[in-house]
């Protein structure tokens, strides 16, 4: 009995894996397209394009050098109380 419920449940959980390995995406073969534009003209045009703006921006940002308004001690003390539950203006307070 045990061995058909794990043929069973190895069943499902393949049928349910090729399911979302199925997705709505076609898979499309560009190994056969020839190209027209070295990768000198490509990359000349990319520039080109960015410095006419028309590149779309992205969302990724940059962090290296944010300075803080607080001091390490201060956020030590603050995760203790918030660790310990002393914090009644804590963004997640609310019982």
């Amino acid at each position: 009995m045990k061995a058909k419920n794990l043929i069973t449940a190895v069943a499902a959980f393949a049928l349910a894996g090729s399911a979302f390995a199925a997705g709505n995406t076609e898979y499309v073969d560009f190994s056969n397209v020839q190209s027209v534009k070295t990768r000198a003209e490509v990359r000349a045009e990319l520039e080109q394009a960015r410095q006419q703006g028309q590149l779309a921006q992205t969302e990724y940002v940059e962090f290296n050098h944010v300075a803080s308004t607080r001091t390490r001690d201060d956020v030590r003390k603050e995760a203790i109380r918030a660790a310990r539950g002393d914090s009644a203006t804590s963004t997640y307070f609310g019982g």
